[in-house]
């Protein structure tokens, strides 16, 4: 009998625990906490519509210069801040586009998103600005992926392609990310959920799209500016700089990250294509990315047939914010060569 009581009481103990955390939690997490509008419920964001699917897009100097098409990380994710890159419109007509289901796109249905659609709208935004020109291309990370999906179906329309530390280009390396990410959930992980979590039960109105978009976008920005992603410089942290035009707000499309990145994602049509793509392809490496620096990029360089190798110093794998002006020197002096 002494035994149940004592179970009662410690169980008890444990319960009040809880509520207390759970209440202090809450109160902490006050705010005005959310996610910004997309482009379906405010028109007044820049956007573009091709072919009826809508994009949230911005360009930046003269439309009558060779175009340079931007290709933002995820999936998932915005062009924000990959912004420093509108320095080259002084010579480049600029292009930045949010991709379908992220960023302040609308929000579509997972049955939208995937690797080839995500392929296809990047041929829609290439074909719509380059008026029949090949184009320059930037992608970042996810992005740069992307573009090597591109380059091998669509060869004849791309001048120049600089991929930026692509996370994977096979389905063994997509295999190592998603373990990667795996193991990253430790307690850190965990004390940026928890909180996380809570700040979503202020958010009006109870939205569940926007619930999971504030949690991914939080817990993807985490895992980003972590030492555990590998992402980032050890030690002292290398400061950003800010791009010098207007960010846009930044929504992280959870149900393109979940999808495209599913369990069904197949990247093994990049390899199989690639070698239609026969003018050089630049591949760009930070400094302090253990994860998708220069080792990674050297060996996804054999992907395709004509390749050459840049290191970014003194920055980590959001090299465009961390040494925007080394970073831009390299684009430059390619796109130019």
């Amino acid at each position: 009998m002494k035994i149940i009581v004592r179970v009662i009481q410690t169980a008890g103990l444990l319960i009040g625990i809880v509520i207390i955390i759970g209440i202090g939690l809450f109160i902490s997490t006050a705010g005005d906490h959310g996610v910004p509008d997309t482009v379906a419920t405010d028109p007044t964001i820049p956007h573009i519509e091709i072919d009826g699917v809508v994009f949230h897009a911005e360009t930046f100097g003269d439309p009558q210069n060779p175009t340079v098409v931007v290709v933002h990380g995820g999936p998932g994710g915005n062009y924000g801040y990959l912004l420093n890159l509108h320095q080259l419109e002084n010579d480049y007509f600029v292009v930045f586009y949010d991709q379908r289901g992220s960023g302040l796109s609308p929000r579509v249905d997972a049955s939208e998103l995937s690797l080839e659609s995500s392929i296809a709208d990047l041929h829609r935004v290439v074909t719509h600005y380059g008026q029949g020109e090949p184009v320059y291309l930037v992608g970042h990370s996810w992005g740069a992926m992307l573009v090597a999906g591109y380059l091998g179906q669509y060869p004849e329309f791309v001048a120049k392609a600089a991929l930026a530390e692509p996370g994977a280009l096979n389905n063994a390396s997509l295999a190592r990310f998603s373990e990667r990410q795996s193991n990253s959930q430790g307690l850190g992980f965990y004390r940026v959920l928890l909180p996380t979590i809570f700040e979503t039960f202020h958010m009006k109105p109870q939205d569940t799209d926007a619930i999971n978009d504030y949690i991914s976008g939080r817990m993807a920005k985490a895992f980003v500016g972590s030492f555990a992603s590998g992402y980032t410089c050890a030690g002292e942290p290398v400061s950003t700089e800010e791009p010098n035009v207007p960010v846009p707000p930044s929504r992280f499309g959870s149900t393109a990250f979940n999808t495209i990145f599913g369990p069904s994602t197949d990247l093994s049509q990049i390899g199989v294509v690639a070698h239609n793509y026969t003018d050089e392809v630049l591949f760009i490496a930070s400094e302090c990315s253990a994860f998708t620096g220069e080792k990674l990029q050297r060996a996804q360089m054999t992907t395709f047939p004509k390749t050459r190798l840049v290191v970014i110093p003194n920055a980590g794998h959001e090299m465009f914010g961390d040494n925007p002006s080394a970073s831009l020197a390299v684009i430059r002096e390619y796109f130019e060569s």
